[in-house]
């Protein structure tokens, strides 16, 4: 498949709300590739099910904004290599895993999650 999500999920994490960003393995390296492409060249788009996802590299930022068919992923390149060294870390594993890394907003946690909550809503 190619499965890449987005969400924003209330009391998801011991009463914590979370960015999710839940990933099959073919998704995790489609994401990883236009990540690691922002970071090269300070910004990149990546269109996947109906939803364009684009990563701007910002000083100081972030911050993931979701709208309903658009995704900003505002990141401070220092942010974006640790996001990218995450799924690296969690594509490489020898199955399901996950890794949460500190943002600005909405939430404080993003979820890098790899063949987890991938069919069905974790809420």
């Amino acid at each position: 498949m190619n499965i890449i999500r987005v969400e924003l999920l209330p009391d998801f994490m011991w009463g914590d709300d979370v960015v999710l960003l839940a990933m099959d393995g073919a998704g995790v390296a489609t994401f990883a590739d236009a990540l690691n492409d922002a970071v090269r060249l300070g910004s990149s788009r990546l269109e996947h099910g109906g939803v364009m996802h684009e990563f701007v590299m910002q000083a100081g930022a972030a911050d993931i904004e979701m709208g309903e068919d658009r995704v900003v992923w505002r990141l401070d390149r220092t942010k974006a290599v640790e996001i990218a060294d995450d799924l690296t870390a969690i594509r490489e594993a020898d199955g399901p895993g996950h890794n949460y890394v500190d943002i600005s907003s909405p939430t404080k946690t993003l979820v890098l999650s790899r063949d987890e909550y991938v069919s069905v809503n974790p809420s």
